[in-house]
């Protein structure tokens, strides 16, 4: 099956996406991203969409991108993303997978709006133990920093830092070893995807609600 891979850019993307090319029942054909229009970046991952542009160009595959207005709604979401699906669709892609874990609401959401596009929902990582995940990502040899961090379950100084064993070693029994309930998000800059490491700097790390989150650039 031709498919289509949704990437955010972190870790739990980068370990479903390497057991999709491992897959010999699946052909990934090219990474997408939803985008906020206005910053030109992925919400919450502090990527804008030109670092994002050199992570898929080290990965070796197309990158497709689908921007979202401000504070979207549900049905701009669904109008603008099942315009995507029905493009891919016409490209000859089966369906698009995704990093999930355990979610069974989201997985439920977006299964319906897959099938009313004719497209299937892939999910290699579904119930997966989360610590297992973060140690295979880790025993892979993938890199990556953690760009935000929800202050009601962790300190803001962890920002920045890497995403590796020590980190984990030191998380709050309350805090998803994956960050699946949005306690953290990552940014994925080499490991056995990448043709080459890709270069960043952090710009500055900004306060937004409750997260702080490090804005990069490369």
């Amino acid at each position: 099956m031709n498919i289509v891979f949704s990437w955010s850019s972190g870790k739990d993307s980068a370990m479903a996406l390497y057991d999709c090319l491992t897959n010999s029942q699946l052909q990934v054909k090219k990474l997408w991203t939803t985008v906020n229009e206005t910053n030109r970046s992925i919400p919450f991952h502090g990527v804008d969409t030109t670092l994002l542009k050199k992570q898929a160009a080290a990965i070796e595959l197309p990158l497709t991108l689908t921007n979202l207005p401000d504070n979207c709604t549900n049905k701009q979401y669904e109008e603008l993303v099942g315009e995507q699906y029905d493009l891919f669709l016409r490209e000859g892609m089966g369906g698009v997978a995704f990093a999930d874990l355990y979610l069974e609401d989201i997985r439920h959401y977006r299964n319906a709006l897959l099938q009313d596009h004719h497209l299937k929902g892939i999910y290699p990582l579904w119930q997966q133990s989360t610590l297992h995940t973060a140690r295979r990502f880790l025993s892979n040899g993938f890199k990556a920093i953690i760009t935000c961090v929800d202050e009601s379950y962790l300190k803001a100084d962890w920002v920045g830092k890497p995403f590796d064993s020590a980190f984990l070693e030191r998380l709050p029994q309350h805090v998803d070893p994956c960050g699946e309930n949005g306690e953290f998000h990552t940014f994925v800059y080499d490991g056995p995807l990448f043709s080459k490491a890709v270069s960043f700097e952090i710009l500055e790390i900004m306060q937004q609600g409750s997260y702080q989150t490090a804005r990069l650039t490369f």
